[in-house]
């Protein structure tokens, strides 16, 4: 069975882009986070041949970038971002069964979370290209939630009787819009997914950005 993960890092974005072009010793700041490297280098392995997220990050922080192969260079946010950010999901990455493809946002939107109806899904981050820019890759999904954002999403989750409350069964489908085979797995998954996001949320210090990072199966 196919399965998507999602991540979530608080970092302050100028930390992000400000690494694009800064000559930045790769190996310096990606032997902190060795285990996300690897996870790449593994995932290199099988898709760029010769490449490696050390070379990688060394093209990117010598302002080297490569559209041909924009998704891979768009991974290499994950362990960046676990270095200069701040990995919230601490452990716990929210996992998605194909039986969970949920078309999230109407439920989102039904349950009061308003700000991520209208985010989630979203490909919104250029990086490594410059920022206000059209992302150029669409997988992974990378979304930022900026500072009035992640607070706009802290007061809705602060309406816990709204948000826990159980989304109408119209809108437990799949991303096709077809009615989903067990309703109180799907519900149960919602809540235990929706818990996480709001801890996630939580965690982002005042001023930073949440970034949301979902890879696996398209």
């Amino acid at each position: 069975m196919s399965e998507r993960e999602v991540l979530g890092f608080s970092v302050d974005v100028d930390r992000l882009w400000a690494l694009v072009g800064s000559g930045q010793d790769a190996d310096e700041l990606l032997g902190k986070e060795a285990g996300a490297a690897a996870d790449l280098d593994y995932h290199l392995a099988h898709t760029w041949p010769g490449m490696t997220t050390a070379r990688l990050a060394a093209d990117v922080f010598a302002g080297r970038l490569d559209e041909r192969h924009a998704d891979d260079v768009t991974r290499l946010l994950v362990p960046v971002l676990s270095v200069v950010g701040i990995p919230v999901y601490d452990q716990q990455a929210i996992w998605l069964q194909e039986t969970m493809y949920l078309a999230w946002g109407p439920v989102f939107d039904a349950l009061g979370l308003r700000t991520l109806a209208g985010l989630w899904e979203t490909s919104n981050v250029a990086w490594p290209w410059p920022r206000g820019t059209d992302p150029r890759s669409t997988w992974p999904i990378v979304t930022e939630l900026p500072p009035a954002a992640v607070a706009a999403a802290a007061a809705e989750f602060a309406a816990e009787t709204v948000w826990r409350a159980a989304p109408p069964d119209e809108l437990l489908v799949d991303i096709d819009g077809d009615p989903l085979d067990d309703l109180d797995d799907a519900r149960e998954e919602l809540a235990e997914h929706l818990d996480l996001l709001a801890a996630w949320v939580k965690r982002v210090p005042a001023g930073e950005s949440l970034i949301l990072v979902i890879d696996g199966d398209q």
